[in-house]
């Protein structure tokens, strides 16, 4: 026989225990990548319809399937269910398209006399209110439209139309477009502040309420609105109350003035029919010659009595026949409110059906991961392969020089090869069980903050605590900016809509047949601060608060100060005017940071563009350039709001441990020529609601809870998301070298299991702290076992020639 080289042995079985490589006979090294429904959703839908061939596809060829997106919001589940970051886009698109709904039909059922005619919202209110959503959201929202039925909107800015009269059609539509080209971008990059804004109901493919329009998904949820039978299960009656001041200092009454309006449903919790939400999402659908891209819309519908401006208040139905002399008693929808967002910025789950992948979902068990690793999805990463991680599963470990878990976006980009002999996991043995614990030891995780135990301060006793009890450091609050951005950025886009009507509406412009100008009422903003408390269940408390003598009243004159404030009192929304107060909100920490900030310096500010199309006559036979066109303005972006450290809000009305979040608006100096600082809007949060991180961090990381985790020297912490202020919100995973050792399918140790038991062992009891570790990896686990087979095979021929020299 042969001598077999030991040297040459030692050097194939050191490269095979590095590299694990096999070879692989395969006619081509992606071979093992079979086409799926990924890839046929690709050249079905987003590679074979564009901008430029639209008009020519059926509208069938326009709408995808229903289940491709999935974990859809419901209003129902917000407070019952965890949604992840993955779906968090999705949540502020629902809480936005019901806040525009919200305050829709509150402002039209409240202006509903003949005197309030002409100071309702007008038509650039209404299209800067979808500008202002777009603008504030850049990366959230796309598209945000108001869009009415047919023959139910009555324009108070068609100085050609007679009063008590309806036009056709009518919806105001914004979609962001690509300035990459546009004049003045020298940088040629799209900078995604720039929004065209269009009537589409004018011009041509105007009739949006035919069926066979391609366009208009949403109009099929709520319109036309014609059996009144359905008008108590699909309608809620919601309750108001205001507290107005004339006089700073003072208010007019004691007392709320109560006023009741219809808006959108409020579905039991036990509600399982999706068409009793207040929100409802469209499945993807091709915009066709507006922002040509595919999207996903969530609808919400307005509320308005009708016809308006009658004597009879409660003949409401819309579609009614004039000779008919019995009166109808309902409410209709007259329109709907509509946020858009692009689908390729929504996340899919590849990973199989499973209690957190719930179906039916099209693209679930599309992942590539190996039989002995769990599937687990990654946020963020949108209409995209690779948007998971492949981990192993209970009683099977990663190979000793591998670091998992596998990244879906290595597995995708995979050979033949190298899927063959990597992204596997080795089966482990002698696994343990936890002891069993008979004795039942009442042990509580107590979580003081600063010790301070913010549990013990209440509305009862908040008064008479120190100051300082009241508020927690800033470094209590990390993370605020990140988990509450949707909230904030509702400010923001308030701070948008704001700054862009005062610097650039002034009350008594006129257009030809196009009237303009107007200025903001007090019902207006009472109306905005309304629908965002109602309308984002996170918001407890939200206010705009005008500098002195900034705010007009209609005849012209100035307040003094004018701070509409709305927030929650036993579920139910209020509002008071924070001038009616004996101290003045300008006196606020929150308000001096912000005017110190921008009083005097307003040169960081971002400019943004409008581009508006409207209507050339009453009956809409086109659609062309409004006079100023584009309308610029000036605004902050989110970076420039401030988070204020945790305090307890002891004021009677909200109560509670909050973060308020500020962000300025502007107008325009007409005399000095330049933009200048007008007020502020805030938001605020409830402290209960932000998860904390107990995990090691750097020195320099603002976090009053890092480095508390009790995770062993053998794990590495990791934080769990969706768990509200509660200690224990992380898990313990095995380092690299070591292997979780208990066969109770999981795999990983749980912190609140490992809060627990550690507060046992410091009460001397019974506690299992010390057993929740991770255990050497050893045994057959520290060799792949390819290589472990080809180690048999040397061993055995270096017996054999051993015994035959």
């Amino acid at each position: 026989m042969k001598k077999i080289k030991t040297t040459t042995v030692l050097f194939n079985l050191f490269y095979c225990m590095l590299l694990k490589e096999e070879l692989v006979v395969a006619d081509g090294v992606f071979t093992w990548l079979q086409r799926d429904r990924y890839d046929e959703i690709v050249e079905k839908y987003i590679n074979a319809i564009k901008g430029h061939n639209c008009a020519s596809r059926s509208k069938a060829d326009m709408m995808m399937r229903d289940d491709i997106v999935t974990q859809i919001p419901k209003a129902n589940e917000l407070l019952s269910k965890v949604f992840y970051s993955n779906r968090s886009a999705l949540v502020h698109m629902h809480n936005m398209a019901l806040n525009r709904a919200f305050f829709m039909s509150y402002i039209l059922q409240r202006m509903n006399s003949t005197e309030d005619y002409s100071i309702q919202p007008n038509l650039h209110y209404l299209y800067m209110s979808v500008t202002a959503d777009i603008n504030a959201n850049p990366y959230a929202i796309n598209g945000s439209s108001i869009i009415f039925d047919k023959d139910v909107y009555y324009p108070n800015w068609l100085t050609n139309l007679d009063f008590n009269k309806t036009i056709p059609l009518f919806g105001v539509k914004g979609w962001r477009k690509d300035n990459t080209f546009a004049q003045g971008n020298f940088i040629r990059e799209p900078n995604r502040r720039v929004v065209q804004v269009k009537d589409i109901g004018a011009g041509n493919n105007k009739n949006y309420t035919n069926e066979r329009h391609k366009m208009n998904p949403w109009y099929q949820f709520w319109l036309p609105d014609l059996d009144k039978h359905e008008d108590k299960s699909n309608k809620f009656t919601y309750s108001i109350g205001i507290r107005y001041s004339n006089v700073t200092g003072k208010f007019i009454k004691e007392e709320f003035d109560v006023f009741n309006f219809f808006g959108p449903n409020l579905p039991s919790q036990n509600e399982k029919d999706n068409g009793k939400m207040p929100v409802r999402f469209t499945v993807p659908y091709f915009d066709c010659g507006k922002s040509n891209k595919w999207v996903v819309s969530a609808v919400s519908p307005i509320v308005d009595f009708f016809p308006r401006y009658s004597n009879y208040t409660h003949m409401r139905r819309q579609r009614f026949m004039m000779h008919v002399v019995s009166f109808d008693f309902h409410e209709p929808f007259v329109g709907v409110a509509v946020m858009d967002i692009h689908f390729t910025k929504i996340d899919f789950n590849a990973c199989g059906i499973s209690p957190g992948n719930p179906g039916p979902s099209y693209l679930a068990g599309i992942a590539r991961c190996k039989s002995n690793t769990g599937c687990k999805h990654l946020s963020g990463k949108g209409y995209k392969r690779g948007g998971y991680i492949c981990h192993c599963k209970n009683k099977y470990v990663y190979p000793m020089d591998i670091q998992g878990p596998y990244n879906g976006k290595l597995i995708e980009q995979a050979t033949n090869a190298e899927y063959a002999n990597s992204f596997g996991c080795i089966r482990g043995d002698h696994y343990r069980v936890l002891p069993i614990v008979d004795q039942k030891a009442h042990v509580t995780v107590e979580f003081r903050v600063a010790n301070i135990n913010k549990v013990s301060i209440n509305k009862n006793n908040c008064n008479s605590v120190p100051a300082s009890s009241l508020h927690l450091p800033g470094d209590a609050a990390y993370d605020v900016e990140n988990q509450f951005k949707s909230q904030g950025s509702t400010a923001l886009r308030l701070s948008h809509f704001l700054s862009l009507f005062l610097e650039n509406i002034q009350a008594t412009d006129n257009f030809g047949n196009l009237r303009g100008g107007g200025r903001l009422h007090q019902d207006h903003l009472f109306g905005e601060v309304l629908a965002n408390v109602m309308a984002d269940y996170r918001i407890i408390s939200s206010g705009i608060f005008f500098e002195p003598y900034i705010f007009k009243n209609q005849d012209g004159t100035s307040k003094e100060l004018f701070g509409p404030y709305a927030f929650k009192s036993e579920g139910v929304a209020k509002a008071i005017d924070m001038a009616g107060l004996p101290r003045k909100y300008i006196f606020e920490n929150w308000y001096q940071n912000i005017k110190e900030r921008w009083k005097t310096n307003t040169a960081k500010l971002e400019k943004y563009k409008m581009n508006q199309l409207v209507r050339s006559d009453v009956k809409g036979t086109s659609a062309v350039k409004f006079e100023y066109y584009p309308i610029a303005y000036f605004a902050p972006k989110y970076d420039d709001g401030m988070w204020s450290n945790p305090k307890f809000k002891c004021d009677r009305m909200v109560d509670n441990w909050v973060m308020t979040y500020s962000i300025p608006f502007f107008q325009r100096d007409y005399v000095a020529k330049k933009n200048i600082f007008a007020g502020v809007v805030t938001v605020d949060v409830p402290l209960d609601n932000l998860e904390i991180n107990q995990c090691p961090q750097s020195f320099n990381v603002a976090n009053a809870f890092k480095n508390t985790a009790r995770c062993h020297i053998s794990t590495e912490c990791r934080k769990i998301p969706g768990y509200k202020y509660s200690r224990g919100a992380y898990r313990c995973d095995c380092k690299q070298g070591y292997e979780y050792q208990f066969a109770d399918g999981k795999t990983f140790i749980e912190g609140s299991l490992v809060e627990l038991e550690y507060e046992k062992k410091v009460r001397g009891l019974f506690s299992r702290f010390d057993s929740l570790v991770c255990r050497v990896q050893g045994g057959a686990t520290t060799i792949n076992s390819n290589c472990i087979s080809i180690l048999k095979v040397v061993i055995v021929a270096l017996m054999i020639q051993r015994f035959t020299e």
